[in-house]
């Protein structure tokens, strides 16, 4: 029969923004004290709902192995005495381990013999250990932010009510918190009652007959079940997909989730549908219903348990009419206020005091996009700078003040509104994409151009301010912005200098009165930063380690450093590569300590000197017209065609010659040829790792 053990730790509602910090260091803390111990197990279940959580653990052995031990003693020299009879050395070891003289043995260690006695260890029964790790590991847990109680002798994430565990039909003993464990658990607040659980395997049941779901993924199928019935029976459509993060919530709210239709009044269907559908989702938790791809005037919310259900949508009605009531009222206010109003209560509100207002900051943004565009060749400058003069015009507004996570979307309805050029009002809304690290980039060319230059104006300014991103902290979310940035040139497929752009954006941050704004002492931060953003990009692409470090050091040429680092990867694995950069090494090796790459062809005198010359010519013609069109791969083709040349070279030049003009030369030569490969990446990454 399998060994099965659970425990829960029962307390007050737990905040759901801890949840997954929970899981994770359940799950995490207790494999690791099982694997401490030597108890292998099949499976392993951790659950947590509002009110309580723990793990069920089913496949645990009777006990710990028995494990060989050794233990060692005083030296063979002093253990016998000149007629070879033990000494007290000999016997007070073997006393004090508790055998005879004549079970201790002797060993070789580090050249001298010493006593040593076998013995087993048994190993302690599961149910011990278990007793000893469940404690330690729930009162080492860290939390965002603990409470106290029992006159502050306590601190953890809720106080705790109950404790309960079990092995097989047996009671863990144990104390937390001064909560003794038992086999009592409790079901639903409301509906359930105190239940005494005889057998780990009846954990879930009898707590699901007491209207508590205890798993997490659990609860996130029964929601998702739910809707799928209400959609059905109600003729409506939820989007599950777009309402993930709601349904995860509504699940960490929850113990036994059930859902209910209500509808809220109709006249307010002539608001954005952003807005009632935000209305709706932030302040009631619910979803609002669609019908034939339009939004209608109903919603699905959640109660926790069952049979209130008027009382339920009755109070969820009220309150999302008096919320859609405020948008109304705000959003028609909104609309009367005109463009240059909006551009002048943006002076009003302040972006960082270092760095100004945010009608200077969109100045910036404006004069960077135009910039921006112009490197890109685009043509419609005009645009540009109006859709980056723009991009914040809805901060001001009263429904984003109401509603922040409308920010963007009201500026793009507004300006929309307002009768603004297509690129404008959808640059408003998309220039702050892409969201997070997994969020796709805009389709718009504007968007992007404005976005690179929002995010480009943030780190130089706060960069130049001295507010760095260090260890976990970064307030300014610099780290996504970065990643932002340089996610749009790679996939746009826009080959432009970050160095520049890095400079063009002092330059505007200087011509806009703000001459403090500084890199040059910290350059070499923000380089490692951004190369530290492009590696996790590298990284994701399942590109080797090898090709990453080397084509970092390109960074300020990302779109170059990723085609570079995807070309590398293919070729690092070829074996006339791995030929090419042995001989390639012996060039850049000789000549790293040089550092000018003048030389003149006329002074090259041996035979082999002027056939690399010649080839080396053919060579840099190819190569620099592969990559005028970023192609890596024939770049790097044309490179390894010069192995052989480079080979002979060695074989037969002496390059440290005693005359100093013939040296000299030969080094500059070499040097300008290992420049070759630094426009791929830094060859020594190749070589030396």
């Amino acid at each position: 029969m399998l060994n099965r053990a659970i425990f829960e730790i029962g307390v007050e509602d737990l905040p759901p923004s801890e949840f997954d910090n929970i899981l994770a260091q359940l799950e995490e803390g207790l494999k690791k004290s099982l694997e401490k111990n030597d108890l292998n197990f099949l499976s392993m279940n951790i659950f947590i709902s509002p009110r309580r959580f723990g793990a069920y653990i089913v496949g645990l052995p009777d006990k710990q192995p028995d494990k060989k031990e050794k233990r060692k003693g005083p030296p063979k020299k002093i253990c016998f005495d000149e007629n070879n009879q033990p000494t007290k050395a000999l016997e007070g070891f073997a006393k004090g381990q508790g055998v005879q003289v004549k079970d201790v043995k002797f060993e070789n260690n580090d050249g001298a013999e010493y006593a040593y006695i076998e013995f087993v260890k048994a190993g302690e029964p599961t149910k011990i250990i278990l007793q000893n790790i469940i404690p330690e590991l729930i009162t080492n847990m860290n939390f965002a932010k603990s409470m106290r109680w029992g006159k502050g002798n306590y601190t953890f994430v809720r106080p705790v009510h109950w404790v309960l565990g079990l092995y097989n039909r047996e009671i863990l003993e144990f104390e937390i918190f001064d909560e003794k464990s038992s086999n009592k658990s409790y079901g639903h607040r409301f509906f359930g009652e105190e239940i005494i659980i005889t057998n780990p395997q009846t954990f879930f049941s009898e707590l699901k007959k007491n209207y508590v779901i205890p798993l997490y993924e659990e609860r996130i199928e029964v929601i998702e079940r739910e809707i799928q019935e209400l959609e059905d029976e109600h003729n409506i459509k939820i989007s599950l997909e777009e309402h993930e993060d709601l349904i995860r919530e509504i699940a960490k709210m929850t113990e036994f989730p059930k859902g209910v239709v209500g509808s809220f009044d109709e006249k307010y269907l002539f608001l954005p549908p952003e807005i009632i559908i935000v209305t709706v989702r932030h302040h009631q938790r619910s979803f609002v219903a669609m019908k034939d791809g339009k939004v209608i005037n109903k919603y699905v919310a959640f109660q926790d348990g069952f049979g209130r259900k008027s009382n339920v949508t009755n109070g969820y009605t009220r309150v999302i009419n008096a919320r859609l009531d405020d948008a109304a009222f705000y959003y028609e206010d909104d609309l009367k206020t005109d463009i240059q109003k909006r551009l002048e209560d943006l002076k009003s509100i302040t972006y960082q005091v270092e760095l100004g207002n945010y009608r200077e900051k969109c100045e910036r943004i404006s004069t960077l996009s135009s910039k921006i565009a112009e490197k890109l060749g685009f043509e419609n400058l005009d645009v540009v700078k109006r859709a980056g003069l723009l991009c914040k015009i809805d901060i001001p507004s009263k429904v984003v003040y109401e509603f922040p996570e409308l920010q963007g979307i009201m500026a793009r309805i507004y300006l929309k509104h307002k009768g603004e050029n297509e690129d404008v009002f959808l640059t408003a809304e998309e220039h702050y994409k892409p969201l997070s690290e997994n969020d796709e980039i805009s389709q718009n060319l504007v968007a992007n151009i404005v976005s690179i230059a929002d995010k480009i104006d943030d780190i130089i300014g706060y960069f130049g301010i001295g507010k760095i991103p260090s260890g976990s902290k970064d307030p300014f979310a610099l780290r996504r912005k970065a990643f932002g940035i340089l996610r749009i040139l790679i996939s746009m497929e826009w080959d432009l200098n970050l160095k520049e752009l890095i400079d063009l954006s002092e330059k505007v941050f200087a011509e806009s009165g703000k001459s403090n704004i500084s890199i040059k002492p910290v350059e070499v931060e923000l380089k490692s930063f951004l190369s530290n953003r492009l590696g996790t990009i590298l990284e994701r692409e399942n590109i080797s380690a090898e090709a990453i470090n080397s084509v970092l050091i390109n960074v300020y040429k990302p779109l170059r450093a990723y085609l570079a680092a995807k070309s590398l990867d293919k070729f690092i694995k070829k074996e006339e590569f791995q030929d090419f950069i042995t001989a390639f090494q012996r060039v850049n090796n000789i000549s790293k300590n040089h550092y000018s790459q003048e030389y003149h062809g006329r002074l090259f005198v041996e035979e082999e000197e002027k056939t690399l010359f010649q080839k080396y010519l053919e060579v840099k013609s190819q190569f620099e017209n592969c990559l005028k069109k970023l192609d890596y791969d024939g770049a790097i083709e044309s490179l390894i065609s010069l192995k052989e040349n480079i080979d002979r070279y060695f074989d037969n030049i002496f390059v440290m010659s005693e005359d100093e003009s013939i040296r000299s030369n030969r080094l500059g030569f070499l040097k300008s040829l290992s420049a070759l490969f630094y426009e791929i990446g830094d060859v020594e990454k190749l070589y030396k790792g």
